[in-house]
């Protein structure tokens, strides 16, 4: 952790030089994250949740944004978050399984509702949500809701995907996260994944250490991914579902009224979020064509990537446990 305190100690003291005064506020809460283009909708998002908190609390509360990796990547923000030295530390589900396994059930692949009204109910205000927030509870987190990434999508540099044979066939080396149940995906359907954290992966495609990797389309856009791969596969197999994590024992110093501003002020942000990214899906998708060959896979090639991966959920079982899983298969079926 010292790593991470002199980098949060420089960090903080580098955003109030250019910002207002530290003793101006009451509250600090630090905002670190991966994301570095500030159009990215979820950035947005962000963007907007420190404007309300700090206008809603008068000031008492300011929010000092640290994107772009700067505090590191995933596993340094969650450890930042888990041990207090950063109040706010958002990323995709995905990324926190190895601290809070009960997240393994978003990357069961195929599952989640496609209609995005049934999905941002779903993980934000069903049992599912409730289920959620109890297993940060316990690790001294606490939720905040979940913004919608988008759904995950294969990209390549020099082969196209069409079905699960074309990626055995070509043994593709595709980048995933350090994340057990993602691992299996990619094996299971032929490839050879290969774990490389998100602020290193454009160099890694870039230099061809990996030949392709999997992430929703702002993803791809911001990071300009389409540099360096010039195939995109939509194969939709899982929500990017980006979790707002904050510091329990922070949250609870503060008084009742701040408690409030910041929870109703995640709430707006994140229904902003799922508004505006709702609006940019089509424009996206024309944007990445201008420098991608786009290709969507006929229903018998989609059926082949969901049985080749139909037994992950059972991965997800073992790592995540029965009741989340149980509670998820319950609130899609309805």
């Amino acid at each position: 952790m010292k790593v991470i305190k002199s980098l949060l100690a420089g960090a903080v003291f580098a955003a109030v030089s250019v910002t207002s005064p530290a003793w101006s506020a009451d509250y600090t809460m630090i905002m670190a994250h991966t994301l570095s283009d500030t159009q990215h909708p979820i950035y947005q998002a962000f963007l907007k949740l420190k404007t309300l908190i700090e206008e809603r609390s008068g000031g008492r509360i300011e929010v000092l944004d640290q994107g772009g990796g700067a505090l590191g990547g995933d596993r340094e923000i969650m450890e930042g978050t888990m041990f207090g030295d950063i109040q706010f530390g958002p990323m995709s589900t995905s990324a926190a399984t190895q601290f809070i396994p009960e997240l393994s059930v978003f990357d069961i692949p195929y599952v989640m509702p496609v209609n995005d009204e049934e999905r941002r109910k779903l993980v934000n205000e069903s049992a599912l949500a409730k289920g959620i927030a109890d297993a940060l509870d316990a690790k001294g987190l606490r939720y905040e809701g979940i913004m919608n990434g988008g759904f995950r999508n294969l990209t390549t540099a020099k082969t196209e995907v069409h079905s699960p044979e074309d990626l055995a066939k070509a043994g593709l080396r595709i980048r995933v996260q350090e994340n057990p149940v993602h691992i299996k995906i990619w094996k299971d359907l032929g490839a050879a994944p290969t774990p490389i954290s998100f602020p290193e992966l454009y160099g890694a495609l870039q230099q061809g250490v990996v030949d392709g990797q999997e992430n929703p389309y702002g993803h791809i856009l911001s990071q300009r991914f389409y540099e360096v791969q010039k195939y995109l596969t939509n194969t939709r197999h899982i929500f990017l579902a980006n979790i707002s994590l904050i510091n329990k024992d922070w949250y609870e110093s503060l008084p009742e009224d701040l408690q409030k501003v910041v929870d109703d002020s995640f709430k707006e942000a994140t229904d902003f979020q799922w508004e505006l990214q709702a609006k940019l899906e089509d424009s996206q998708r024309e944007e990445l064509s201008k420098h991608m060959t786009i290709i969507d896979p006929t229903p018998a090639e989609m059926k082949e990537f969901q049985e080749k991966t139909a037994d992950v959920a059972e991965l997800v079982r073992e790592k995540a446990g029965d009741q989340i899983v149980d509670t998820l298969m319950s609130e899609i079926s309805r």
